[in-house]
């Protein structure tokens, strides 16, 4: 069964990702969060240069979750991907703004434009406890 038939495509989703390139759209059955994610940012303007983010998240594939997550220049989390488990997407969120999404090896949206990103302070308690409950949650 198709992504799609979990989420059916309103109207306004419909027309939102009939402004993608073809090829992007054609994905949007396979990846219906990732494309949909795309359109509603596509006519967003990159990121000034020399911006600095406040708030990074990174999703990989389908979690509901950021793997990753850093608020002021400090990893608060980290969820570590199952090895074994292939990556399909990844997507980049930037202070609530959808910022970068590969599908299947292919950038379908970048609009980190001139963000600069902070050096991340990692607290080593804080990374331990992540990855235990990231394991924990198998």
């Amino acid at each position: 069964m198709s992504p799609s038939k979990f989420y059916p495509f309103s109207d306004y989703d419909r027309k939102q990702i009939a402004k993608l390139p073809p090829d992007i759209a054609a994905l949007a059955d396979k990846y219906p969060s990732e494309i949909l994610n795309t359109a509603d940012s596509w006519d967003n303007l990159p990121f000034d240069a020399n911006y600095l983010p406040e708030c990074i998240e990174v999703y990989s594939g389908d979690a509901d979750d950021a793997n990753i997550f850093v608020l002021n220049g400090v990893l608060k989390d980290y969820v570590p991907s199952h090895a074994e488990k292939n990556t399909s997407s990844i997507t980049v969120m930037i202070d609530g703004e959808f910022a970068y999404i590969e599908i299947e090896g292919r950038q379908v949206l970048n609009k980190l434009g001139g963000i600069v990103l902070p050096e991340v302070a990692i607290n080593p308690d804080v990374l331990i406890q992540s990855i235990l409950k990231g394991e924990n949650n198998d």
